[in-house]
């Protein structure tokens, strides 16, 4: 049960992290854009900032919720 709670988180960090950056990679292209407006350039680049942060959240939830659910398996 242990192995498929931390695959399973594995690989959802794992899809955060992917999804995070093809909306990095989408986002960032559109706010270096100069031909769109101002507004829409710093919308864009504020978005690419969120799922930067998103990778990083997915990062850190993968590396401290596998140590994490071995830390519970062995104190239970």
């Amino acid at each position: 049960m242990i192995l498929l709670a931390q695959t399973a988180l594995y690989l959802l960090a794992l899809a955060g992290i992917i999804a995070c950056s093809f909306g990095l990679i989408l986002f960032l292209g559109g706010a270096l854009n100069r031909a769109r407006p101002s507004a829409v350039r710093l919308r864009r680049a504020g978005l690419a900032l969120l799922c930067l942060c998103g990778i990083v959240a997915s990062a850190a939830a993968g590396f401290v919720g596998l140590p994490m659910i071995m830390y519970f398996a062995q104190h239970s």
